[in-house]
């Protein structure tokens, strides 16, 4: 039998988002080149997040409460115990927004550490460790939202990028070292339920592009909007490719001179590889690591609270100077250099 050092307390959705579920598989893959043993515990996923959990080399086990189910902590954190108690952890990692100290407090023990992933800071934990990895973030934000001894780990320094963005930093960068604005990647996340990357698509065409630039896309197979963007994909006068499920995102990323991206766990990665980034808010929570992204002028966020009068247009008018794409690039790769995974598991295994 199969012996588990860490489970991971996650759900991931097409409304969910994928975030938290990639952040976690980023530790419990470094964990494993430890040599040490992670499981999931999830309600239902989709087949491909699924099929990325355990081709991996990770257990996922299945919480019997459907995802679209409205969320019961008492019956949750009943389900999650019964497994996690059967398989005698040492930690137990949660990236959940509806997880809180009253959930916690039922999995804790003598003999079971309880590390949170959080970004909105909105609520109490019991737990040893606290990660909030977005910029702006301070331990002062969750002084008082977790127990005293709790170890606070904030910002950059911690952001969780995975392995395949860490290889592709030195050529991504130096690929920026003398580029202009040809190839343009939009990526919404995952599932993009708005369908925000067709919306982008008609915008663009009232942007001053190159006519030799290329327009690449990225979605999830379980985007529900595929055929909507393959539509307007056809209007296009530039030359477009579609990618779906992409098992080698980073090295895609690396040969893209401009990405149009959710704010959130991408948005880091894009900042590793050195990517200029017009940042698009799609949820609340967002809004304070993009306010600190927009200000570090590493992106352009649209938002029309505090983007300095930018709108997509301009956004696109002022990284078509290759002077400010290039400028953009080095404060990307300054924010965050890749190693904040290790930091991380070097910190919970202390």
């Amino acid at each position: 039998m199969t012996v588990f050092s860490y489970a991971f307390r996650v759900d991931a959705s097409t409304e969910i988002g994928h975030g938290h579920l990639m952040r976690c598989l980023t530790i419990a893959d470094m964990l494993s080149k430890k040599s040490l043993n992670s499981c999931f515990v999830s309600r239902e996923l989709s087949e491909s997040l699924h099929s990325k959990v355990t081709s991996m080399g990770h257990e996922l086990f299945i919480l019997p409460t459907p995802i679209n189910e409205s969320f019961d902590w008492e019956k949750d954190s009943a389900l999650t115990k019964e497994i996690v108690d059967s398989l005698n952890i040492k930690w137990l990692i949660v990236d959940h927004y509806s997880i809180d100290y009253l959930w916690e407090q039922k999995l804790k023990s003598k003999n079971k550490k309880l590390m949170v992933i959080d970004d909105l800071a909105n609520r109490a934990h019991d737990c040893d460790v606290l990660l909030d990895q977005n910029l702006g973030r301070t331990n002062l934000d969750y002084v008082n939202l977790v127990p005293e001894k709790s170890n606070i780990l904030t910002g950059l320094d911690y952001c969780l990028i995975r392995d395949e963005f860490i290889n592709m930093r030195s050529a991504s960068l130096q690929y920026r070292e003398n580029t202009d604005l040809k190839n343009i990647l939009i990526s919404m996340g995952g599932s993009d339920p708005k369908n925000i990357t067709t919306k982008i698509l008609q915008r663009l065409n009232n942007c001053t592009i190159s006519i030799d630039a290329k327009i690449s896309i990225l979605l999830g197979g379980a985007s529900p909007h595929i055929s909507s963007v393959k539509e307007q994909l056809s209007k296009m006068p530039w030359e477009t490719k579609i990618y779906v499920d992409v098992q080698h995102m980073a090295e895609l990323l690396a040969t893209q001179d401009l990405v149009i991206g959710a704010v959130g766990t991408s948005a880091w990665e894009r900042c590793c590889l050195g990517i200029p980034s017009i940042s698009v808010v799609l949820a609340e929570n967002q809004k304070p690591g993009a306010i600190a992204l927009h200000q570090s002028k590493g992106s352009i966020v649209i938002d029309q609270e505090f983007s300095d009068g930018h709108n997509f247009e301009s956004a696109i008018a002022f990284f078509a100077n290759a002077r400010n794409l290039i400028a953009a690039s080095k404060v990307s790769a300054d924010l965050v250099d890749g190693y904040g995974a290790k930091r991380v598991i070097e910190h919970i295994q202390k």
